[in-house]
């Protein structure tokens, strides 16, 4: 077998608004958009969610939606669809390892919660409750060995700071997209951003 790598940027995320799974209907399909701009979800409690999209990734905010600034807890999720060579020189791929590129400025405040990877609609991977939220850890391990982002091409990376799961050799049916929860607790101008995404697999030689 030989390793085939394969990213898409932090800033490609889609997010998925709360009650989508059940929206089937006029009534459900209005309820789950309730007037909102895409990139806002809002997460009950006067309490929202807002992906905002930049060069070097995606920064996500659990704020206050009323005319106070107080701390907000919640919890949405965001998807990635990753580019998957699926059939190489005639042989099926397999889902080998979930890899994300991210920072919190607060790992006890907002994180991830769990990560899910999905072949189509076949869940292949998941991972729940890693609660990293209580992480007494004085900076987030998983920044990629970047922290904020660089102007200089030249910055060295570590590949050791990046969040990385196997999938133990999920043979790869369909396109492949990873699924992030993220959880805020009582956060409050606290952000986490996800830079990259990746998956790797396995191919036979």
């Amino acid at each position: 077998m030989v390793l085939y790598a394969s990213w898409t940027h932090g800033n490609s995320v889609l997010l998925e608004r709360r009650g989508a799974p059940s929206a089937r209907s006029k009534n459900t399909v209005s309820s789950v958009f309730r007037g909102d701009p895409g990139d806002i979800i809002d997460l009950g409690g006067h309490a929202g969610a807002a992906c905002l999209r930049m060069g070097w990734g995606a920064r996500f905010v659990v704020y206050d939606t009323g005319s106070e600034n107080r701390p907000k807890s919640g919890s949405f999720w965001c998807h990635y669809a990753i580019p998957t060579p699926v059939i190489e020189a005639g042989s099926r791929a397999k889902a080998d390892t979930v890899l994300i590129n991210y920072e919190t400025n607060n790992p006890r405040n907002i994180n991830i919660d769990a990560v899910h990877v999905w072949d189509g609609n076949k869940r292949i991977f998941a991972a729940d409750g890693l609660n990293f939220i209580n992480s007494t850890q004085g900076d987030d391990e998983f920044d990629g060995g970047i922290s904020g982002q660089s102007f200089s091409p030249d910055t060295s990376v570590n590949l050791s700071r990046l969040f990385r799961r196997n999938i133990v050799d999920r043979d790869v049916f369909f396109g492949v997209g990873v699924s992030i929860l993220i959880r805020a607790n009582d956060a409050r101008d606290d952000f986490l951003e996800i830079r990259s995404v990746g998956i790797d697999f396995d191919l036979p030689r």
